[in-house]
């Protein structure tokens, strides 16, 4: 009998300890389960804020993308105002400037400058009389009636040296239009 109750008790003892290790498998399993969910939760939270993120980055990029094309339009905008500018301006220039009546030698010291000033930048009251064949004297008083007719002469004192050259907007106007008048026969004789 005492087997009988030895063997008894012992598989009590197994089924208490097997009921024990039952309950402690349970209970780590469910807090196993319990950290998944915590952590399934903070997933899905953190997921919840990337979406709502995502969802923000999507809406700003939208507006860059509007402030964009709003830029550009401004951008266009200003080029064509600087545009209509510049060519308002060059038409008062050029309409300012169709009131310059020149002698036909004041149009030579003109072309003298205009040719002599593109091949070697300033240049001085003799260069011009050389090239027209006329004093020095006589050349300065010539650049003196163009300045006072209108002519945008440009004086540069360079070690006590005049330097005299065409401001380079009328140049361009010059080119393009001919405001002096200038003819052919007199411009080929320059060339030459």
């Amino acid at each position: 009998m005492i087997w009988i109750s030895i063997n008894l008790f012992n598989r009590k003892k197994r089924n208490i300890n097997s009921s024990n290790i039952n309950k402690n498998l349970k209970r780590a399993f469910n807090a196993i389960k319990e950290e998944f969910e915590d952590h399934l939760n903070a997933i899905n939270e953190n997921t919840g804020e990337i979406q709502a993120n995502y969802e923000f980055m999507c809406r700003l990029d939208s507006k860059i993308d509007k402030l964009n094309e709003k830029i550009e339009e401004i951008q266009f905008f200003m080029k064509n105002v600087t545009e209509e500018d510049d060519d308002k301006q060059e038409l008062q220039k050029s309409l300012l400037y169709k009131n310059i009546f020149l002698t036909n030698k004041e149009k030579e010291v003109f072309l003298a400058i205009y040719t002599l000033a593109e091949e070697k930048g300033p240049i001085l009251y003799n260069s011009i009389a050389k090239r027209i064949g006329i004093s020095e004297f006589v050349a300065r008083e010539y650049v003196t009636n163009l300045i006072e007719k209108g002519v945008p002469i440009i004086k540069k004192y360079i070690e006590s040296e005049v330097y005299i050259d065409i401001e380079k907007n009328f140049k361009h106007v010059q080119a393009k239009e001919n405001i002096i008048g200038i003819s052919e026969n007199m411009a080929r004789r320059f060339s030459n």
